[in-house]
């Protein structure tokens, strides 16, 4: 299908602007329907409210009505002692029936009011009065049917004088207004599976909050009306739709009836048909078009006959051409026969001139041979002194480190002699406080034996401080040797350091001479390589020379032949190409 429509353009373009009013058509559904399904439900709450707002004070007016005629006292109006009920045909129904004080009164009251309200509109499922507990004293006529003896049944159809005591049922029992809003809206689903509105409004008894109004609106009769609204919507844009689809199509039908007949014409133009001019019947786009196909014809067939003008010139500028073309080819035929004769002259001289040529060219090859060999021989010594060069110049980078390791080996002796004085100092000090402390343990065994008895263990401490200090002192003499061992081993590593050091540099002085002769060194095998490789480059611009020479005197000796073989194939071509004049002079003059 989309094939067909692409080709041909009044169904292209009635498929775009059927395709864009159909989007438009949907979102122009849409945005209808949500609308006007929001304004339906605001339109149904709107009178659910005012039901409710109307029972309620309907049930106000009747309790302060029977209030103010003594008819019930305020406690009475009040009552929550729930009597249950367990005589009578209540009795025996599947949940628990109560009574009050007031409940026989408002059955003959009630009943008549909230059943108007179900009668007033479909969509009305409930409209009960329920005190501040949840309790239902009497029910609109559909729920408070005689009981038969079938539970499920009488379930349903008997809801009258019991609690609903549910969270939905006490919030809106219990609901006093004073959010502000007058009316609590909550969603309500029923013990039946029904989802409704649960439109709340308080009741008060001069003043008092004596409970709420409840009235239950079906959703489902709200989203069916917003159903109904959506299909009939839906079916008027689809008759629209056509309606406009089929106009679409026969106005651009009619608008492009020029262009089928320009193609028209187009197609006589390419089978070679004469035409009359296209009648110009807008002043739009197409019309514009027609105009510039009809001039666009007239400049064809203008330069149409121009060709056939010059075609015909043309003819007679062939003949004229074919009259010289035969006397020419006359002459070509006297001029290829003087070639001829001498073509074989030149062959025999060139043929001597090749002889010497070719020897020369031997004698280049040899050479140039040679001077390959030189140049190889050169370049291999070349790389071989790079090789020593970077030898000797790795052993003075290795002289160099080893001169700077034997520089921080000398450096860490320093520092270690420097350190042991520093220790040879630190043992003088212990050395001093042993002194100090063998005296003091000195003077405190000579206290402890003036002490007599009371200084007898004094005198083993400070006996085991002198052992101590002896210990220490003896410690620090072995300390004192091995610190002057060590200074002296050090002194011995940094002379000898220092030896090593001017060692290094007389060897690292030495590589460098080195170096520098193998610089020279290679520096002349360079100009040996260099003189060389130009030797190379002209005997082998001379060998190239020699070659091209030989060649060219070939070439020439095989053009010679090829000359004197040609001037025969030239006087038979000459021979066919008169025969050729004269067909195409007959060609030319016939009619």
């Amino acid at each position: 299908m989309f094939s067909w429509i692409r080709k041909s353009i009044s169904l292209k373009i009635t498929f775009s602007l059927v395709v864009v009013l159909a989007l438009l058509a949907t979102l122009f559904t849409a945005i209808v329907v949500h609308q006007r399904g929001e304004v339906l439900r605001e339109e149904s709450l709107t009178k659910a409210r005012t039901f409710a707002l109307v029972g309620a004070r309907a049930v106000e007016q009747i309790l302060e009505e029977a209030l103010a005629n003594g008819r019930f006292t305020r406690a009475e109006i009040f009552d929550t002692d729930y009597q249950r009920i367990t005589a009578g045909p209540l009795s025996r129904a599947p949940v628990a029936k109560f009574t009050t004080a007031y409940d026989a009164f408002l059955d003959k009251r009630l009943p008549a009011i909230i059943d108007s309200f179900i009668e007033e509109d479909a969509a009305v499922v409930f409209a009960i009065p329920v005190d501040r507990n949840g309790y239902l004293p009497t029910h609109n006529s559909r729920y408070a049917q005689p009981l038969i003896g079938d539970a499920a049944r009488d379930l349903q159809a008997n809801r009258t004088k019991q609690m609903f005591n549910d969270p939905v049922g006490l919030r809106a029992a219990r609901y006093d207004g004073g959010d502000g809003k007058g009316v609590l809206h909550q969603v309500y689903e029923r013990d039946t599976g029904e989802i409704l509105w649960d439109i709340s409004v308080p009741i008060f008894v001069r003043g008092d909050h004596w409970g709420a109004f409840r009235l239950g609106y079906s959703i489902e009769e709200t989203q069916q009306l917003v159903t109904e609204l959506r299909n009939h919507v839906s079916l008027l844009m689809l008759g629209l739709l056509l309606v406009a689809s089929l106009t679409i199509f026969f106005v651009v039908r009619h608008l492009t009836q020029p262009l089928k007949a320009l193609t028209l014409s187009a197609e006589r133009i390419a089978r070679g048909e004469a035409q009359e001019p296209i009648g110009i019947r807008s002043q739009d786009e197409i019309g514009s078009l027609a105009e510039a196909f009809n001039h666009m014809t007239q400049v064809i067939l203008r330069n149409l006959q121009g060709e056939i003008d010059r075609s015909a010139r043309l003819i007679h500028n062939v003949k004229e051409a074919v009259l010289q073309l035969s006397s020419a080819s006359n002459e070509i035929m006297a001029i290829t026969s003087q070639q001829s004769s001498g073509a074989s002259q030149q062959a025999a001289a060139v043929h001597e001139a090749t002889s010497t040529a070719e020897e020369f060219a031997a004698t280049a090859r040899q050479v140039a041979e040679n001077a390959k060999r030189v140049e190889a021989l050169a370049e291999e010594a070349v790389k071989a002194g790079n090789q020593g060069k970077t030898a000797v110049d790795d052993a003075g980078e290795g002289m160099d480190l080893l001169r700077i390791q034997v520089q921080q080996i000398a450096e860490a002796m320093l520092e270690l002699g420097e350190n042991s004085q520093k220790i040879g100092g630190i043992v003088d000090l212990i050395d001093e406080i042993s002194d100090q402390t063998n005296l003091l343990a000195l003077n405190a065994a000579i206290e402890a034996a003036g002490a007599g008895e009371a200084g007898r263990r004094f005198s083993i401490v400070a006996n085991e401080v002198k052992r101590l200090a002896d210990r220490t002192a003896e410690a620090t003499r072995q300390i004192n040797g091995l610190i002057e061992q060590i200074q002296k081993s050090t002194n011995a590593t940094i002379v000898q350091t220092e030896e090593g050091t001017k060692k290094l540099d007389n060897a690292n002085q030495r590589v460098g001479r080195i170096a520098q002769s193998l610089d020279q060194i290679i520096a002349t095998i360079d100009e040996t390589t260099t003189a060389a490789r130009d030797i190379k480059v002209s005997t082998q611009h001379q060998f190239s020379a020699s070659e091209q020479m030989t060649e060219t005197i070939s070439e020439v000796r095989d053009v010679a032949a090829q000359v004197a073989t040609s001037a025969e194939e030239t006087a038979h071509s000459i021979a066919e190409l008169n025969d050729l004049a004269e067909r195409l002079k007959q060609l030319v003059e016939e009619p």
